[in-house]
């Protein structure tokens, strides 16, 4: 589940490709008067929500039309929002001052089984590897051990992909087991893939940018960029699926990293005799 927002540009501004920090404070902004949500505001678990890039890209001149996307596995949330924005149209980030047009919901689905499409990512995957899944994948840990990569290693071609996939499959089976459904196995119980098809959208795959978690922090991140390709094996499957697009994939997804968008889904095929 999501929400678009149509926002109207109120002054001319550049464009801020740094904006992650920014953005999400705005929409904690709208959330901060619920107790529970507050407590969570400084922990790593969360409430679960992602949110694309405001769009699209290039400078701003006041009366542009431009929008911004948030999903989230929990529809309360999307609702707070939805009274808050409606109440509230400001929506500034930093220099980029914009008034809430227009709101409107989508519900983006893979599918039943049989399925297939492709997803993108809208906004860079965020995947650090800590050192227990770097041993799992053979991955050199002398920059951790050494302190000089933090306790994680950003992760580069050269790791991998099923060191990629298997953070990405973490980090989904993490939102499945605080937002998602009993009933079905999470991602890392089951022994299948979660795409069957992984492309880089970038030639040089992977991309770095400044990237500020906390106001008086600046901090360089590598990135990357992925067109996803999937065929639904089974109804656990169709609910893996849905539960990324709703939550975005990687880590760092309440701060605008991860964000999918459904862009080409096509029905079984049907049996030709």
């Amino acid at each position: 589940m999501r929400i678009e927002l149509a926002v109207d540009a109120i002054t001319d501004s550049a464009y801020d490709t740094s904006a992650h920090h920014k953005i999400r404070g705005r929409i904690w902004r709208a959330l901060e008067k619920n107790e529970e949500h507050a407590n969570l505001h400084d922990t790593d678990h969360g409430i679960g929500f992602s949110f694309s890039n405001i769009f699209p890209w290039g400078a701003i001149k006041e009366g542009d039309r431009r929008y911004i996307r948030i999903s989230s596995p929990r529809r309360e949330i999307l609702d707070e929002l939805i009274v808050h924005f409606g109440r509230n149209r400001e929506f500034d980030v930093g220099q980029m001052r914009f008034e809430v047009a227009d709101i409107t919901g989508h519900a983006p689905q893979v599918g039943e089984a049989g399925s297939t499409g492709r997803i993108d990512t809208g906004t860079g995957v965020f995947c650090a590897i800590n050192r227990r899944l770097a041993k799992e994948h053979g991955l050199d840990t002398s920059k951790i051990d050494a302190g000089e990569s933090e306790t994680k290693l950003f992760w580069r071609p050269e790791h991998g992909m099923e060191a990629l996939q298997a953070t990405i499959r973490r980090s989904l089976q993490r939102t499945h087991e605080q937002f998602g459904e009993e009933y079905y196995d999470g991602p890392t119980e089951v022994n299948e893939p979660l795409f069957n098809q992984i492309e880089p959208i970038k030639d040089d795959v992977t991309y770095s940018i400044r990237f500020q978690p906390a106001t008086a922090v600046n901090r360089t991140v590598i990135l990357s960029k992925w067109r996803l390709g999937y065929r639904v094996r089974n109804d656990t499957h169709r609910y893996h699926l849905n539960l990324a697009l709703d939550s975005g994939i990687g880590q760092r997804r309440e701060h605008g990293f991860g964000f999918l968008n459904l862009r080409e889904q096509n029905p079984p095929r049907a049996n030709v005799k």
